[in-house]
């Protein structure tokens, strides 16, 4: 099911690449949309990038506290890392386009996170 959520919500954006759910606990990515063509090498690197940017229960993020999202913009690719509101280490890691819809993509991926982290 987590599969075809995250299928979904890429087959919305077009300049949505890859999407990845991610546990920051142990700082594995779990699943990833079936499209991804992301070795795990490279998935390695963007949990590592989410627990850096949003920080977990052992480390703060790059700020003084946790953070609910982040964004890095390169020229070439927008990665978002979302957190999860009721599990904190439930992140949802998105590589797009940097000409993405970012406020839709935004309003879907959320609830999305949501839906996942809580198992329904």
């Amino acid at each position: 099911m987590v599969v075809e959520d995250l299928d979904a919500l890429q087959g919305k954006f077009d300049g949505c690449e890859t999407l990845a759910f991610a546990d920051l606990s142990t700082q594995m990515i779990l699943v990833t949309n079936s499209d991804t063509d992301y070795r795990r090498e490279a998935l390695d690197r963007l949990c590592a990038e989410a627990a850096l940017a949003l920080g977990t229960k052992k480390k703060l993020a790059m700020g003084d506290t946790t953070s609910s999202a982040a964004f890095i913009a390169t020229k070439g690719q927008l990665r978002i890392y979302l957190r999860a509101t009721g599990e904190p280490a439930d992140v949802l890691c998105c590589v797009c386009k940097p000409d993405m819809d970012v406020a839709s993509f935004l309003s879907d991926a959320r609830p999305c996170l949501e839906k996942i982290s809580s198992g329904t």
